[in-house]
């Protein structure tokens, strides 16, 4: 089964459904088009009974993703955009998290904003020496994340480095990504693909029901206490730091926030 949507692939090998982002040109960046894409194959998994695993990979060698593909922000006219958004990238990382079969994000380069949110909600994730993790929206964009999101990554990398990833528009290190756990095996560039096998026999290898409630008793405790954060998403997708972030960003301009 070869499923090739517009910038997006979706590839069995077997017992393994390949989701690859297929935009390297743009180092992968996400368009809503392939965020529907990447749900409709955890809807494939979970009905095709044969499927034993779930990767997440991006071509060209240098970036898994890069975020989501800011020229969209330029179709958004009010703050309801930005709600229906979020809400749209939320339920994408639901259906990875409650996907019936165990899940690998192969990391391979850039993996920044959206990329990063959608490797963390694998249940296992793998990278090359070199790649780069990170979270730069409060230095390019000025939007925010829904509260979903930044307790899915306060639990992979912890609150205060997240903290300082968005503060600081900082770089996370594969070796420091190892160090903190949110990746579980590092390679060389030249080895990547051994471990990529490695890590995938290993997981298919697992009985998938007991990843599928680990995972959901882990997803369960982080969302217990989340609560609607509409307000604030009002807040940052009607002001006008984000419209000059936006901007700014396709005019290849660093913006001048004013906090408004």
């Amino acid at each position: 089964m070869t499923e090739t949507h517009e910038d997006i692939s979706i590839i069995r090998h077997g017992d393994t459904l390949d989701v690859v982002f297929n935009r390297p040109e743009k180092h992968n960046a996400l368009t809503p088009q392939m965020y529907d894409a990447i749900a409709g194959a955890c809807r494939s998994a979970d009905s095709d009974r044969e499927i034993r695993l779930l990767t997440l990979r991006g071509a060209g060698g240098e970036a898994f993703s890069a975020g989501s593909d800011i020229g969209h922000f330029q179709t958004f006219s009010s703050f309801h955009d930005g709600l229906d958004y979020e809400s749209r990238f939320v339920g994408v990382l639901t259906e990875l998290e409650k996907v019936r079969v165990p899940t690998l994000a192969v990391i391979d380069g850039v993996c920044a904003g959206a990329g990063l949110l959608l490797a963390a909600a694998c249940d296992v994730r793998i990278a090359t020496h070199g790649s780069r993790f990170c979270l730069p929206i409060a230095r390019t964009l000025g939007n925010s994340l829904s509260v979903h999101s930044v307790a899915l990554l306060a639990d992979r990398i912890g609150s205060s480095r997240l903290m300082s990833l968005v503060a600081r528009a900082g770089v996370m290190s594969s070796d420091e990504a190892l160090r903190n756990g949110f990746l579980s095996d590092c390679a060389t560039e030249t080895e990547f693909a051994s471990l990529t096998a490695q890590v995938s026999r290993e997981l298919l290898a697992a009985a998938p029901m007991t990843v599928w409630t680990i995972r959901e008793s882990l997803r369960r405790i982080r969302t217990r206490s989340i609560t609607d954060n509409d307000d604030l998403m009002r807040m940052i997708y009607s002001s006008d730091d984000f419209k000059a972030g936006v901007d700014g960003f396709l005019r290849g301009e660093r913006p001048v926030w004013a906090g408004v």
